[in-house]
């Protein structure tokens, strides 16, 4: 059994996005921690004005009125290493920070460092966890709390909980759902952690998989992929970035869509070669070949600094002739 600690925890919180927002306001409200710092990323510029936005982790912690700090670089700037030593904190608490944290960082927590990560670990490690289990269609994904090390996720394990995607999740819905669900299951596994009640557990390093940063180039549809393969792609680029196909050059992003089968009028017939467009009309909708004889309806579409439209209204604006998707 570990050491036993008692109450109140000093804690430093590290976090930047929305999805960190629920377990700072979890971990301040509990009389059971006393946040003496957050760290979070530097605030940049953000929408058509380049305006300088600060992130929503920050904006929560000076509305608690908690000190912020904001290094590009812990490596490349020492000092705040050095100030984290100095808070001597007994947690450091991770979510979805940004930063890579040096062992030195890592070591100055006494009970520990620990992690809140968007998956059943040790799947989906790395940056993208929501969007690899939607686009992959897993029916069930979840969170994970672990103890931090150098390695990218592999920490030991102190608490996991599973949360089933339903067909209709994107990666909005999921990605909210898993950000209110992490948050007690954080605080009530560091409560059990503290006073030694939890039992780390390595993780399987041969049953792990890996997610990449997500890029718009990656949001692309390719046309070859069977309509339920590119209805997931769709469904983990919602909100961001935006699933999209090429029509004469101007690039369109879809908002929904749902597979059918099969693309071809018959069954001696032979399918329509992937990204043709079948049907484009206000009263028949868009519909479109893909691979493996499937197709999919698209139900929203948005054109370039345009609203998403429903794909009736957006067709009465615009006028596909026949021809591909690119």
């Amino acid at each position: 059994m570990r050491e036993s600690h008692q109450p109140p925890y000093s804690l430093i919180f590290m976090g930047s996005p929305d999805f960190a927002v629920p377990s700072l306001v979890a971990l301040h409200d509990d009389p059971a921690f006393t946040l003496s710092a957050v760290f979070s990323m530097p605030d940049r510029p953000k929408g058509r004005g380049h305006k300088e936005t600060m992130t929503p982790v920050k904006r929560k912690a000076l509305e608690f009125g908690i000190p912020v700090h904001t290094p590009e670089s812990l490596k490349r700037q020492p000092e705040f290493i050095e100030m984290i030593g100095n808070l001597k904190p007994q947690l450091l608490v991770v979510v979805a920070y940004g930063l890579i944290l040096p062992k030195s960082v890592l070591d100055a927590a006494t009970v520990g460092a620990v992690n809140l990560h968007a998956s059943l670990l040790p799947a989906y490690r790395g940056p993208s966890p929501i969007h690899f289990a939607i686009q992959n269609g897993d029916s069930v994904t979840g969170n994970t709390v672990m103890l931090m090390t150098e390695g990218m996720d592999e920490g030991d394990i102190l608490a996991s909980e599973s949360v089933p995607i339903d067909p209709e999740d994107t990666l909005e819905s999921l990605h909210d759902r898993l950000s209110a669900l992490g948050a007690p299951l954080l605080v009530r596994t560091l409560h059990d952690f503290a006073v030694g009640k939890v039992v780390p557990v390595p993780q399987d390093p041969s049953n792990a998989s890996y997610t990449s940063k997500i890029t718009v180039e990656k949001a692309r549809i390719d046309w070859g992929k069977s309509g339920t393969t590119l209805v997931n792609l769709i469904r983990a680029m919602i909100p961001f970035p935006g699933a999209w196909a090429e029509y004469e050059g101007e690039r369109l992003k879809i908002g929904k869509a749902i597979a059918r089968q099969p693309a071809s009028a018959s069954a001696s017939a032979a399918p329509a070669a992937p990204g043709t467009i079948l049907t484009a009309s206000p009263r028949e909708g868009l519909i479109v070949a893909c691979g493996n004889g499937t197709t999919i309806q698209i139900l929203s579409m948005q054109r370039p600094g345009k609203a998403l439209l429903p794909i009736n209204e957006f067709l009465r604006g615009f006028s596909f002739q026949a021809g591909r998707l690119g």
